[in-house]
């Protein structure tokens, strides 16, 4: 640090969006060792976690080093503002101006809890030098070691525990041991399918809840067996409609050009989306409309009417958007098209959505009126 024991010296903490004034109402700038105590245990018993307390103390105790050792010294806390930016940085300069009229100090002990307040050392330095800057570094954070402790407890779990250490290390491992014997057996274009189609498969599977609702078909009521026989049917119904999407794909002169040479895929991708979308569309559909339909049945039995009206009203939108993704589908494969259709279509599905909206909303403020 640049000085001698007469020079006068600024130990000077920073609290850059104002956290001091948000939870306690403390006004700065707040100058003396007395006042700074009492501003950074009313801030550390409102917010214990506030890292803005530990820099205060910090600065309070390297205001105590330099005293001891001779030093002129002078302890001080200037804020910001909350909302931080220009109108923060213009705060901290006067109050920083306003410091120095009171203790003319010849240069600047920064102590910062970060990065993000060691960029006030210009404006800083335009005012009164900066000697030095502390870095305060707190030696464990409670929420960052309480993360560290629930992952590890986590993963411990998925490795030790039967329970899950089957499903997270036993299937993966075996698929992984299978991929490997058809990559030895030159079957490596097999492999990539076989990995994204388990890939694609498991993500259903939990993301549909298909594994939930199995571990609980033990104690499956009337509605369980709905909501569950709904979700298998979207599954193998969408699976259907994908596959004969690819089929009609692959049958196109289209897809075998591609196949034969990929760098023209982007000139035949519309074509090949369209084909596509056209072969897959109605059994995707029919398949979203199944779940949803369980659903709704599922929802009569739980007594839940709204929940009902939601997926009915999914059942709509499935249906207004029909008609307009299968002209998309049209215009993708003939980009002449007139694309009118789509749009009167989307329109009409849009009146049809609205108007059942507004009939279902009357209906139910007239019931809780009555």
């Amino acid at each position: 640090m640049v000085g001698t024991a007469q020079t006068k010296l600024l130990v000077l903490c920073v609290d850059r969006d104002n956290d001091l004034y948000e939870k306690t109402k403390i006004k700065s700038p707040i100058i003396g060792r007395a006042a700074c105590i009492q501003a950074a245990q009313t801030l550390a018993i409102s917010d214990p976690e506030e890292a803005d307390a530990n820099a205060m103390f910090a600065a309070i105790k390297e205001y105590d080093t330099l005293k001891s050792k001779g030093y002129d010294v002078e302890v001080s806390i200037i804020t910001g503002t909350f909302e931080g930016g220009v109108e923060s940085d213009t705060k901290i300069r006067r109050e920083l101006m306003e410091i120095k009229r009171l203790f003319p100090a010849e240069g600047i002990v920064f102590v910062s809890d970060g990065f993000e307040d060691e960029q006030l050392v210009p404006i800083l330095q335009s005012i009164i030098p900066v000697y030095s800057i502390k870095r305060v570094i707190i030696k464990h954070s409670g929420r960052v070691e309480e993360s560290y402790a629930i992952l590890g407890k986590y993963l411990k779990m998925l490795i030790f525990d039967p329970r899950y250490s089957k499903y997270f290390l036993g299937v993966p491992g075996f698929f992984l041991l299978i991929m490997a014997g058809l990559v030895l057996l030159g079957f490596v274009s097999q492999a990539v399918v076989g990995a994204l189609f388990f890939l694609g498969l498991l993500l259903m599977v939990r993301g549909f809840g298909v594994d939930s609702a199995l571990a609980k078909a033990k104690k499956l009521t009337p509605s369980g067996y709905i909501k569950v026989f709904s979700i298998l049917s979207m599954i193998i119904t969408t699976t259907i409609g994908f596959y004969r999407g690819f089929v009609a794909l692959s049958a196109t002169e289209e897809f075998k050009i591609v196949a034969n040479d990929p760098s023209k895929l982007l000139d035949h991708l519309s074509f090949l989306s369209g084909v596509m979308i056209e072969s897959s569309l109605w059994l995707i559909w029919i398949g979203i409309g199944i779940y949803y339909s369980g659903s709704i049945l599922y929802t009569f039995i739980k007594d839940s009417p709204y929940k009902a009206f939601k997926y009915s009203m999914g059942i709509v939108m499935l249906a207004s958007l029909y008609f307009p993704i299968m002209e998309l589908s049209m215009i993708l494969k003939d980009p002449t098209r007139n694309p009118f259709s789509v749009i009167s279509t989307l329109l009409i599905g849009l009146a049809i959505l609205f108007l059942l909206i507004t009939l279902a909303y009357l209906r139910i403020t007239a019931r809780k009126s009555e």
